[in-house]
């Protein structure tokens, strides 16, 4: 009769610990903050360049 083998694998919770996980969380929190400057200021110098196109259109009356 085949004897039966058991073995039990820890789950990610059981190996890492606590200190890590708050590591990683704020170091994930730190590269999403990071992200959102480079996004902030693409989107300011888009504004910029948009308000400065509006201000060189000039009307020019033909007559």
């Amino acid at each position: 009769m085949p004897k039966e083998i058991k073995i039990k694998v820890p789950t990610p919770n059981e190996v890492v610990p606590e200190e890590f996980k708050s590591h990683m969380l704020n170091a994930y929190k730190e590269f999403l903050l990071a992200m959102r400057s480079l996004i902030d200021e693409s989107i300011k110098k888009i504004e910029e360049m948009e308000a400065k196109e509006k201000k060189e259109i000039k009307k020019i009356e033909v007559s």
